[in-house]
């Protein structure tokens, strides 16, 4: 039995079900309304497990799951160099979104890294603080700005609405995930030309241990060749 995680629920949810469709698996709920399991109509040897997209990089990593499917930003973010534990196999075609820097739009002459750095080194001259930068992604940012050499940040946890952070105080920053940058326009934010930290996507992602040892099995070889 092949255990397959899926997201349980919002807008990626949908788009799995609907790729597996295309594909000829549709998917069934099956056991009682609380159990978060699922199965392929025509397929019974795999067993699907819902669970948060945020969830499904971990247990694939811990060996939870054999295959899931999830966002390429969550992967990054959740686990500390992740090639040696997960296998990357096959970017979908769709939950496309990039992890960008958003500063608000007043800051007319910032616009690029550099530009963000100078303005953090004024708030540690002035202000004797650090430039706050809220983010639900606090692993990449902080290799991202480190490796760009941005100093004098600090980050702030977000796990709410990171785009209404600086509105309300907590960051003069913020690091989110957008699709169309809409979100950042209304609450009066602007991206840098080269503030993007990831570009992101849906994809199929397994534990790399358990795929060396099954990478020849039958029941994985068809459902690949099924998907793929």
């Amino acid at each position: 039995m092949i255990r397959l995680g899926i997201p349980s629920k919002g807008r990626l949810k949908k788009q799995v079900e609907k790729f597996f469709l295309e594909k000829g698996l549709e998917l069934v709920k099956v056991g009682s309304s609380r159990e978060y399991l699922a199965e392929f109509k025509e397929e019974k040897k795999i067993q699907i497990i819902l669970l948060a997209a945020s969830d499904l990089p971990l247990e694939i990593k811990k060996g939870n799951l054999d295959i899931g499917i999830t966002g390429r930003d969550l992967v990054f973010e959740k686990i500390l160099d992740w090639q040696k534990w997960v296998v990357e196999l096959q970017q979908l075609g769709f939950g496309n979104a990039d992890l960008v820097i958003g500063v608000p739009q007043f800051w007319i002459d910032v616009n690029h890294l550099d530009d963000l750095d100078e303005v953090a080194y004024f708030f540690r001259k002035k202000y004797s603080r650090c430039l706050r930068i809220a983010t639900k992604y606090q692993n990449i940012t902080r290799e991202f700005l480190i490796d760009k050499q941005v100093t004098n940040f600090e980050i702030v946890e977000s796990q709410g609405a990171t785009e209404g952070a600086i509105v309300n105080g907590i960051a003069d920053v913020v690091v989110d995930i957008t699709s169309t940058g809409e979100t950042l326009k209304q609450n009066k934010l602007k991206t840098i030309e080269d503030g993007i930290l990831l570009k992101s996507f849906a994809g199929i992602f397994m534990n790399k241990r358990w795929y060396k040892k099954n990478k020849s099995d039958l029941v994985l070889k068809n459902f690949l060749d099924k998907v793929f």
